[in-house]
């Protein structure tokens, strides 16, 4: 939902039957419902970014493409995930073991999970050109005070540049 700007694709398995003629005898396509608005999706969006840009997942700023993602790791190291997304594409990887065996010590999602989802994007992004996540109206983007996370005032020593949601704005959801 945050990949696709708010919007919820029910999943489909099949999408086209066709004939060995190439005619086609079933065609699905899937159902769309807006379940959050496009600016919240936005927000998350943003947020996911920075895990990429400055936190766990940052292994994967080895891209060299913006994308958005988060690793994850259970208490008892048994499962390792992290999924991602660019702005055409979304997936994720898990590694664990199917016997509930603990993965080891330092097996986090972004040590034994995210490598893999790298590895894959690469492939799958080689060649395509690179491309932003679209801003939806009704966004606005601030300098923030990185030490206080309010506005920048003279005193401010280091300045970040977020987004919020401007407050003016309509949502639809």
């Amino acid at each position: 939902v945050f990949a696709n700007e708010g919007i919820r694709a029910e999943p489909i398995f099949i999408t086209k039957v066709v004939d060995r003629d190439g005619v086609v005898l079933e065609e699905n396509e899937p159902r769309l419902q807006p379940v959050i608005s496009s600016q919240t999706a936005y927000l998350m969006t943003s947020l996911l970014t920075s895990v990429v840009e400055e936190g766990t997942g940052r292994r994967v700023r080895a891209l060299k493409r913006i994308c958005a993602g988060k690793t994850g790791t259970t208490n008892d190291v048994r499962d390792a995930w992290f999924v991602g997304y660019t702005p055409d594409i979304i997936a994720g990887t898990w590694v664990g073991f199917d016997n509930q065996k603990p993965l080891g010590k330092n097996e986090t999602g972004a040590v034994a999970a995210s490598p893999i989802w790298l590895d894959f994007m690469q492939g799958v992004l080689e060649g395509t050109p690179k491309k932003r996540f679209s801003i939806p109206e009704g966004i606005v983007f601030m300098r923030i005070d990185a030490e206080t996370g309010k506005p920048v005032t003279p005193k401010t020593r280091k300045i970040t540049f977020e987004c919020f949601k401007d407050p003016f704005f309509q949502d639809t959801l």
